[in-house]
């Protein structure tokens, strides 16, 4: 599929998963947030409302812009998914994009284990996004309208703790 522009998307959602597992690599939380879609961000923008009790919105809004605390709020979590997902994110041999509908799509990752070793796949879930105006930039080059977003929410199995 192309968009308007000539790009082919299936080139930019796999840059858009190769952005994702360097971030976890690296630790980089600001890059990690800006590949969230907005549903995603949402509920983490969701869960520090309701931790930082007498916030308000426009609060939450505005930390969720700031460097410093997106730094403090989101390394715990980027540590914990690289050390849940180890050699993938380390060296990766990404596949092709494969559409689940209009809007949704996942790419599988795999890692080798050497020579007659088992290899690992999983799938990184992707969502279709509006661009944020005045945003006509992404992985380098001009591009449409819309653009490739983590599917936070599918990628992320929140667990519920029982007693």
């Amino acid at each position: 599929m192309q968009d308007a522009s000539g790009n082919c998307q299936a080139d930019s959602a796999a840059a858009r998963v190769g952005s994702f597992l360097e971030a976890i690599k690296n630790e980089d939380t600001l890059t990690f947030w800006s590949l969230l879609d907005r549903r995603g961000q949402g509920y983490f923008m969701g869960m520090w409302f309701y931790a930082l009790g007498n916030t308000d919105l426009n609060t939450i809004s505005l930390l969720a812009e700031d460097e410093k605390f997106l730094r403090d709020a989101l390394t715990g979590i980027v540590g914990e998914l690289k050390a849940n997902l180890g050699e993938l994110a380390e060296a990766p041999v990404i596949g092709k994009l494969t559409y689940t509908d209009d809007q949704h799509a996942l790419v599988p990752v795999r890692v080798d284990d050497g020579p007659g070793g088992d290899s690992r796949t999983d799938n990184i879930p992707l969502v279709m996004e509006l661009l944020p105006p005045g945003n006509r930039q992404f992985a380098g080059g001009a591009v449409g309208m819309t653009c490739w977003k983590i599917d936070t929410l599918k990628c992320f199995k929140v667990q519920k703790m029982e007693k």
